[in-house]
C-alpha cells in the first residue's frame, strides 16, 4: 500500500493533536499505563493490530527498529498534519487510531503514554536474538500466522527461551496466543497454563521479563540492581547481556566494580561476567569464573555438594574456553598462509567467504 493508493487521510490537514484533549493536573500525574492496560485497550489493540497486519500482509522484512522509529515519529510529530506522514507503517497506525480517538478522545499526555507502552513492549522482546522479535511475536499472538508458520515460530522461540533458563511453564505464558478481539481483555494470568506451581516459583524469569523493570531508563536500572540485585539474579543477567549486545563493556565494568564493593560475596555476578567476556576476552572470562568459585567456596551458606558441582562445571567451561582460544590464532595463521601460496580472484574469494 502506498500513501497515494487507498488512503483516505493523506490529503487531510488536521493533526492527531487536534483529536486529543487538553491535559489535566490529575492526568499529568500518571507516569505509565503499566497495570492499567485494560483502560486503554481500545487504542493499544488498534496499534498492535495495525503493526501485525502491516508486517504480515505488506512487509515481511519489517524490523523492530522500523516500528520503534515509526511510533516515536508519530509521538513526536503528532501536531503535524496527518498528510505529513509518508511511511506506510506510520499511515497504517494513524489510520487505525482516527476512529477511536474521534469517538473516545484521549488527553495529549495519555496518548504519549499509550505510545510509550507499545515501545516498552517492543523493548521487552529484545532479549530474543532476532531483529524481528516483536513483529513476529505480535503477528503470532494475534493469529496471523498459518499453522506451519506458528510451529516454526514456537520452535525458534522455545530455543531462545531455553538458552536463558526460561521454564516450559513460563514459555507457555509468553506464547499464550489469543484471538485479536480478546487480546487486551482482562483474564487470569494463569489461564491455559497447567503447571501453575512451577510458574509461581520465586525465580520467575519470564515474569521478570514482563515487569516494570523494563520501563526504567538505564540509570534507574543501574540504581535498582545496585540496591536490589541479589534478589533479582535474572534481571542482573538481562542487564549485563543487554550491555554486552550494545558493546558497552565500560558500563559493565562500572556496574561490576560498584556492585561487588556493595555485595562482595555475590558470586553469581562473577559468573555472569565470565559469560559476558567469553567471546571478547577468554582469559578475563576465566578469571571471573575462578573468582566465582573462590567466592562460593568461602561461603558457609552454600552446601559443599553444590560447591563441588559449581567447581566441576566451571572447570569444564574454562577448559572449553581455553581450547577455543588456542584454536583461533592457528586458524588465522593457516588461512593467511593459504592466501600467500596462491592469490585468489575476487570472484573466488567472495565465493569462499
Amino acid at each position: 500500500m502506498s500513501p497515494e493508493e487507498n488512503n483516505e487521510i493523506s490529503d487531510d490537514e488536521y493533526s492527531l493533536s487536534e483529536l486529543l484533549l487538553p491535559n489535566t493536573p490529575v492526568v499529568k500525574e500518571i507516569k505509565s499505563i503499566y497495570e492499567r492496560e485494560y483502560e486503554y485497550s481500545m487504542y493499544l489493540s488498534e496499534i498492535e493490530f495495525a503493526i501485525a497486519e502491516y508486517y504480515y500482509k505488506e512487509n515481511r522484512s519489517l524490523k523492530d527498529n522500523d516500528v520503534t522509529y515509526a511510533l516515536k515519529n508519530i509521538k513526536q510529530k503528532r501536531d503535524k498534519p496527518i498528510s505529513f506522514f509518508k511511511k506506510d507503517l506510520e499511515i497504517s497506525i494513524i489510520e487505525s487510531l482516527i476512529e477511536p480517538l474521534e469517538e473516545y478522545p484521549l488527553t495529549d499526555h495519555e496518548f504519549t503514554l499509550v505510545i510509550d507502552y507499545v515501545l516498552w513492549v517492543i523493548d521487552n522482546r529484545s532479549w530474543i536474538p532476532d531483529k524481528q522479535a516483536y513483529v513476529k511475536w505480535i503477528a503470532y499472538v494475534l493469529g496471523f500466522f498459518s499453522n506451519i508458520e506458528e510451529g516454526k515460530y514456537e520452535r525458534e522461540f522455545k530455543r531462545s527461551a531455553r538458552k536463558l533458563g526460561v521454564s516450559s511453564a513460563q514459555v507457555d505464558m509468553l506464547l499464550m496466543k489469543r484471538d485479536a478481539e480478546d487480546f487486551f481483555e482482562e483474564r487470569g494470568i494463569f489461564e491455559g497454563i497447567e503447571d501453575q506451581a512451577e510458574l509461581l516459583d520465586n525465580d520467575r524469569t519470564a515474569d521478570n521479563l514482563e515487569t516494570g523493570f523494563f520501563l526504567m531508563n538505564d540509570d534507574e536500572k543501574f540504581d535498582f540492581l545496585m540496591n536490589n540485585g541479589p534478589d533479582y539474579i535474572d534481571l542482573i543477567q538481562d542487564y549485563v547481556l543487554a550491555l554486552k549486545i550494545k558493546g558497552d563493556f565500560e558500563k559493565i565494568q562500572e556496574f561490576y566494580k560498584k556492585f561487588i564493593e556493595k555485595h562482595e560475596d555475590f558470586f553469581p555476578l562473577q559468573f555472569i561476567m565470565g559469560t559476558a567476556y567469553i567471546d571478547k576476552d577468554p582469559a578475563l572470562a576465566n578469571s571471573y569464573f575462578e573468582a566465582a568459585v573462590k567466592t562460593a567456596e568461602k561461603s558457609e551458606v552454600i552446601p559443599d555438594e553444590m560447591k563441588k558441582v559449581l567447581r566441576a562445571d566451571i572447570n569444564q567451561l574454562t577448559k572449553l574456553v581455553t581450547e577455543e582460544s588456542a584454536e583461533r590464532p592457528e586458524e588465522k595463521t593457516d588461512e593467511g598462509k593459504k592466501g600467500k601460496k596462491k592469490p585468489k580472484t575476487v570472484k573466488k574469494t567472495s565465493k569462499r567467504s
